[in-house]
């Protein structure tokens, strides 16, 4: 009887986990857009290549990033349901496979958050830096 709390309990806080990262995944994502927005509206002010090319090449970053999210939040979800699944069945116990799965998408969870600091911190510095109509 001890046994099946232990993993309702572990079961609870994997779906607390898969329940965060979805909306991590969801934040992210609106981050990722509202940085897409902003070079949207400053990519026409910008005067020379070498920013042309930088811009551009944010641009492709961010695309990967809404293709990465969107693959992401599809795995979570697919997670999500097999938790629910699990915690529906009495007595059930949680699998090796559904235990690697969770550690792997904790480990990419965890890469993704670095990932993402990273590119909007190297972002804001880009666009503070833009040289916009011959002004700096």
């Amino acid at each position: 009887m001890v046994k099946n709390k232990m993993i309702s309990s572990l079961a609870k806080q994997y779906i607390f986990e898969n329940s965060s990262w979805i909306r991590l995944i969801e934040y992210l994502h609106q981050e990722n857009t509202h940085m897409k927005n902003r070079l949207s509206e400053i990519i026409d002010q910008i005067t020379n290549k070498e920013s042309l090319g930088m811009a551009e090449q944010y641009q492709n970053r961010f695309l990967t990033k809404d293709d990465l999210y969107d693959h992401m939040l599809h795995v979570l979800t697919g997670q999500a349901s097999k938790w629910k699944e699990l915690k529906s069945k009495p007595g059930s116990t949680i699998s090796i496979e559904i235990k690697k799965t969770h550690k792997k998408i904790r480990e990419q969870m965890e890469f993704i958050e670095h990932d993402h600091a990273l590119i909007k911190q190297d972002y804001n510095t880009y666009l503070s830096s833009l040289p916009i109509n011959g002004k700096n």
